[in-house]
């Protein structure tokens, strides 16, 4: 079992023994009578992401990762951090709670969403850059071979095991 979960089965059984104590302490902070619609919350949201969403985004980068290679962080990571902004403000961004928001500051949700999208734009744009600079410098370094010993400009790096020719400390 070890190798399979990970830890020891004493390990499994204090977290088993300790949900039920993390939830009976959610429920005293939020106040909710009704252990009933924490589980059900909570077992939604598990079956949601496990059994819905992570085989289908996985798939996803498998699919994408086979398709251009490494190219697919330069994607993958802003499009996570944008993601999880909107995640994180999507009440603001969508608007929700104005009402109660503006009786309480007298003033209103406005302007989330554009800079949710400005956001986006910058991340993808500095990873659009750092892509391009990556892809430049690959290609520089992938220079054809030693050039004729006239040839103007820098000359290729010599191997350790290549002599030097000429006078000794020159």
């Amino acid at each position: 079992m070890r190798r399979r979960y990970g830890a020891s089965p004493l390990h499994l059984l204090a977290h088993l023994a300790l949900l039920p104590l993390a939830g009976w302490a959610l429920l005293q902070i939020l106040q909710l009578n009704t252990a009933r619609t924490i589980l059900l919350w909570f077992l939604g949201a598990v079956v949601l992401h496990d059994l819905v969403l992570l085989p289908a985004y996985s798939a996803l980068d498998r699919a994408a990762q086979r398709a251009t290679g490494s190219a697919v962080n330069y994607v993958r990571v802003p499009a996570g951090i944008w993601l999880l902004l909107g995640l994180v403000f999507y009440p603001v961004i969508a608007a929700r709670g104005d009402a109660a928001y503006h009786r309480v500051s007298g003033r209103h949700f406005e302007g989330y969403l554009g800079r949710w999208l400005l956001a986006g734009a910058v991340l993808f744009s500095i990873s659009a850059i750092a892509y391009t600079a990556r892809a430049a410098s690959r290609r520089r370094t992938r220079a054809p071979g030693p050039r004729p010993s006239g040839a103007g400009g820098p000359r290729p790096a010599r191997s350790p095991t290549e002599r030097r020719e000429g006078p000794p400390g020159g």
